[in-house]
């Protein structure tokens, strides 16, 4: 399965609602914490949800930076 990484920061303090976020939309993307202590996050999505999670991070409530998207494989 092709998927890309979109890598974000966000406040440290946050990351557990960018993660109920995503988790609410039920499959949507999968959020993991490389680098929590600096609120650097990465999102993984597929090609199917690349567009859906971008929007959910560009109308996010709380900044949250988009750092780098990595291509799909």
């Amino acid at each position: 399965m092709e998927r890309c990484e979109i890598k974000v920061r966000i406040d440290p303090a946050n990351i557990f609602v960018l993660d109920n976020v995503i988790e609410g939309y039920d499959g949507l993307a999968i959020v993991s914490t490389g680098k929590a202590k600096t609120g650097e996050v990465t999102v993984h999505v597929t090609p199917d949800t690349y567009d859906d999670v971008l929007s959910v991070l560009k109308n996010f409530p709380l900044p949250i930076s988009v750092l780098e998207i990595e291509p799909m494989e």
